[in-house]
């Protein structure tokens, strides 16, 4: 749709008067799975091919076909993900292969990508009474090609409108193979390496990109088997839109969130994040650096949910670039920017040109020790890394433009009291006088009264954790064994 619009206001804008295309689209251009179709989706490579189809479909921009585009990237087969190097990856490959030879009694809650450390996972299995298994067998892609005829075969709808026409020319094409000439291998593939009769399938992400484990839940789900998704992660539940948590929490008998619920929807229980738990210890540096944690959206938009995407993102580097010119020389010396872990606008050189940049921080430190070295933490994006020092109850600033943040109604009082609070401001102005005021001794203004109300109420809402979560877990999750026993 992003594709789709894009074009529209080319059109619109009367200036384009032809383009260079491939007409039809390429077999090597058919992914895998769907992480290489993700992979894909925000290259210019791909991005070219889903162009032509539009431009090509559309009729209303004058073409030329390009035919000598070089696909030969694309014609490396999507490699499965390693699970570490050397002996780690020995050790997780044999405890995934020990899974299949456990006894099906002793397998009735299966938890796959969890984001629960391993060892907590094992602590929570022999609470549930089911074996100890931290890992799961990778089921492998088999290579397949693409088989036109057979998706000549994928009839759709007729759209109700242009888009939805062009959408029903482009999901035959694209959809990966994994879904079509690959289907009935995985099916099998998948089914062999995972449990026959569970009770209860947990997951956090596995449901995205794990294919072995799609194919397999899917099935159990149709049997009656219970499917809990957990969250993982930052902008969950307070953005004003996200297709993402609508699809997680549809597709789910449970969704267990760090303190949310949504009005009208009982599938979302409050529970306590074992991830968040795990950065509980970290303690600030009175004489550190004051760390700068940005965030990167791709250049072509991936996920429909209410944050900068596309050329957004270049207005969000002037919003913080705005702010550093703001900071006082004191201030200035002191930051340091955590550049996130992949860049879709090349910030580091864009930061580097920019002659009011920050340091930029080169090393690998993890981001929790590299908390333990700083004195304050400003978080530029509405995400994971600030809820992570606000479970650590560690000093920390938010900015952000809320024009390109934008909050659902149920959670805006709790922003809200961020800001009356001095935690989180609007403009990059008030945010530096903010931190002009405190960067010396950053700790003592966030124990005060005020500032650790607002932030203790903003996580009891959205940032809960618990000593005890293990106990509260094994009580929903035997809740849900009990029910799931009753109906498969």
């Amino acid at each position: 749709l992003d594709r789709y619009r894009s074009i529209c206001v080319a059109v619109d804008s009367g200036k384009v008067t032809g383009s260079w295309i491939t007409p039809e689209f390429p077999a090597e251009c058919v992914p895998a799975d769907f992480s290489q179709f993700r992979q894909w989706f925000v290259g210019d490579a791909y991005n070219h091919c889903l162009y032509s189809q539009i431009i090509k479909s559309m009729g209303n921009i004058p073409w030329e076909a390009k035919e000598e585009m070089d696909f030969s990237a694309f014609r490396k087969e999507k490699k499965s993900p390693s699970a570490g190097g050397g002996f780690k990856k020995f050790v997780i490959e044999l405890l995934g292969a020990f899974s299949r030879v456990i006894p099906e009694p002793l397998q009735k809650v299966v938890m796959v990508e969890s984001y629960i450390k391993p060892v907590d996972i094992m602590r929570l299995q022999i609470l549930l009474g089911v074996a100890p298994c931290p890992y799961r067998p990778e089921v492998k892609i088999v290579p397949t090609e693409a088989d036109w005829e057979m998706r000549r075969k994928i009839k759709l709808g007729q759209g109700e409108n242009c888009f939805e026409s062009i959408l029903k020319e482009c999901i035959p094409l694209q959809i990966p193979r994994i879904y079509v000439e690959g289907y009935a291998g995985m099916a099998r593939r998948g089914l062999a390496a995972f449990p026959k009769n569970p009770k209860v399938i947990l997951t956090s992400n596995a449901y995205k990109a794990n294919e072995g484990f799609k194919f397999w839940a899917a099935g159990q789900v149709e049997r009656g088997v219970k499917l809990v998704v957990t969250q993982h992660g930052g902008h969950v539940g307070d953005g004003l839109w996200s297709t993402d948590d609508d699809h997680e929490i549809k597709i789910a008998d449970r969704y267990f969130t760090w303190g949310w619920t949504r009005t009208n929807e009982s599938k979302t229980v409050p529970m306590p994040s074992s991830m968040l738990a795990s950065g509980k210890d970290c303690l600030p540096d009175p004489d550190g650096p004051i760390l700068c944690v940005p965030c990167s959206f791709p250049r072509y938009p991936y996920l429909m949910f209410s944050v900068p995407q596309g050329p957004l993102v270049l207005e969000m580097i002037k919003f913080q670039e705005r702010f550093f010119k703001s900071a006082s020389p004191q201030v200035h010396s002191l930051c340091e920017m955590r550049l996130f872990p992949y860049s879709g606008w090349d910030e580091k050189l864009r930061w580097l040109d920019s002659a009011i940049s920050p340091r930029i921080y080169q090393g690998n430190k993890s981001y929790y020790d590299h908390l333990s070295i700083s004195r304050l933490c400003i978080c530029f994006y509405n995400g994971t890394p600030f809820l992570e020092t606000f479970a650590a109850n560690y000093p920390t600033l938010l900015c952000w433009d809320p024009n390109y943040t934008e909050l659902n109604e149920s959670a805006r009082p709790y922003f809200d009291r961020l800001r009356e609070a001095g935690i989180l401001h609007d403009t990059p102005g008030s945010a530096t006088s903010k931190l002009n005021e405190i960067y010396q001794n950053p700790r003592s203004w966030w124990m005060s009264l005020e500032v650790q109300d607002a932030k203790n109420k903003f996580c009891d809402q959205f940032v809960r954790t618990n000593p005890d979560w293990l106990a509260q877990w094994k009580g929903e999750l035997l809740k849900l064994m009990r029910e799931g026993h009753e109906e498969v």
